[in-house]
């Protein structure tokens, strides 16, 4: 009789087991691929909002995130101008933002982490370990063993998969402004530590197709050079020239646009200068879209 207690004893204890795991990875194989999908914009390994996720939320099943789509326990702060839901946390009745999606969460998660001052020095690497020591270490939680929960969480369900195994490498398409352009679009290919890109550049006076690659040297900020041709209209004359460049190009943190300077080796005479080589300064601003 005693074998027989201790037996469903022990095969309830796994069931229940089995079943908060069974959740765990039902939560994983909803969120996965928004997890990525905000890692490839923003830069947070997507190990670390899955874990966040995982934790802060209770699989999606805690108040938070069942009556206000909050899955990683955000306070509404006082830039918080949205709707809201209260819940004890550190205090009685504080503050939480409410959002109308799960993905408006992920989202929101992604832009509190990277416009944070306070969280800047994460951007600085890709390791899911480092993340989560930093965020403890940033005061993202109260709880001294934040960052080993979601370590922890990481490496029994390997999460660090979706950080390795699926490419970081990004197309985009892409309008652009700039002087002396009026207006330009092109296909950009974002790599963590290149771009490739391809645009066509217009004005009144002149047409300029580009291809380029611009390699990261420090942080944002990438060097490169350029090479493609000149199309323009002077005198009634349609004038073609190839032309070279080099750029330097800032791309901002939340990696919706890049900033772009240079100088274009060109013998086209774009303001009056008659048969001589120039260079012509490019200044543009790359509206990236997914």
């Amino acid at each position: 009789m005693y074998y027989i207690r201790f037996l469903f004893i022990f095969l309830f204890l796994i069931s229940n087991i089995s079943y908060a795991q069974n959740k765990t990875e039902i939560y994983i194989l909803k969120y996965g691929s928004l997890a990525v999908s905000e890692m490839k914009i923003y830069g947070i390994p997507a190990s670390i909002t899955l874990a966040q996720g995982i934790l802060e939320s209770a699989n999606g099943e805690s108040k938070l995130a069942i009556e206000g789509n909050n899955h990683f326990g955000i306070k509404c702060h006082n830039e918080w101008t949205g709707d809201k839901i209260y819940h004890d946390d550190d205090e009685i009745n504080e503050c939480f933002r409410k959002y109308n999606s799960a993905k408006e969460s992920f989202r929101d998660h992604s832009l509190f982490l990277s416009q944070k001052k306070r969280y800047e020095f994460l951007f600085k690497t890709s390791d899911y370990k480092k993340w989560a020591k930093g965020l403890s270490k940033a005061g993202y939680a109260t709880n001294p063993k934040y960052s080993n929960l979601l370590i922890n969480i990481i490496k029994k369900y390997e999460l660090y998969n979706y950080d390795n195994s699926l490419s970081n490498r990004t197309y985009y398409l892409s309008t652009s402004v700039g002087f002396p352009y009026i207006f330009g679009i092109g296909l950009y290919y974002l790599d963590k530590d290149f771009i490739i890109f391809s645009d066509l550049n217009s004005s009144i006076i002149i047409n300029r197709f580009n291809l380029g690659y611009s390699y990261k040297i420090f942080k944002n900020f990438y060097i490169g050079f350029s090479t493609g041709a000149n199309f323009s209209e002077l005198n009634n004359k349609f004038d073609f020239d190839m032309k070279i460049g080099t750029e330097l190009s800032y791309q901002h943190k939340t990696k919706s646009n890049i900033i772009k300077i240079g100088l274009d080796y060109s013998k086209i005479n774009e303001f009056g200068i008659n048969d001589k080589y120039i260079y012509i300064p490019f200044v543009s601003k790359v509206f990236l879209i997914k």
